[in-house]
């Protein structure tokens, strides 16, 4: 059961996710220079604590992202609009932007978000456009939610490593204006007084 973020209740609030987020504390430089055996030192676990949680040290951004998505991002066009899904999202995601800037600074072995992120979210958009919003996917709209996903992932994965102020209203804005329009209007939701 999914915790309920509206109350305040803490989204890793579970043995498991404790571990994880233990884990993903532990990283303090880029993953192509941190070694598990450093991850697992300063984490205080062993290494069969961390491959049992994850097969990779780079599997550690796409765990917290694709885990972070699920309560917003994924939303979007299901039960709330883009920018509250947008705004909500990246306050969530930011909490832990200092372990995105240190950890995937470099990451020229598995370049993140250009692998498993943009499928992961083409796969979801597509599943809401059909199985939510009942819209007929045709090749266009197949292509558009390809390239979008690339974009978009793009886009968060390069704010979240700058050095740029985190400026959550200005974000989702600017991410908003990206969307293609058939896109837009396919997932739209009214929402009066969203954020």
């Amino acid at each position: 059961m999914l915790p309920n973020l509206a109350r305040g209740e803490d989204v890793f609030d579970s043995p498991e996710l404790r571990t994880k987020m233990r884990i993903l504390h532990a990283v303090d430089k880029s993953l192509d220079r941190i070694t598990i055996a450093e991850i697992c030192e300063n984490a205080g676990i062993s290494r069969q604590t961390f491959y049992r949680h994850f097969e990779s040290k780079y599997d550690i951004p796409w765990w917290h992202s694709i885990f972070c998505r699920q309560f917003y991002l994924n939303e979007i066009g299901r039960t709330i609009g883009w920018k509250t899904g947008y705004y909500h999202h990246m306050r969530l995601i930011s909490q832990e932007r200092d372990f995105y800037r240190k950890s995937i600074q470099y990451s020229i072995n598995t370049p993140f978000g250009q692998t498993v992120m943009p499928e992961n979210r083409k796969t979801v958009l597509l599943d809401t456009l059909e199985n939510y919003r009942h819209v007929a996917v045709n090749d266009n709209m197949r292509f558009i939610v390809e390239v979008f996903s690339k974009l978009e992932c793009e886009v968060l994965n390069d704010w979240f490593r700058s050095d740029a102020p985190t400026d959550l209203v200005r974000w989702t804005d600017d991410l908003v204006s990206l969307v293609p329009d058939r896109l837009y209007r396919a997932l739209s939701i009214e929402e009066p007084g969203a954020l």
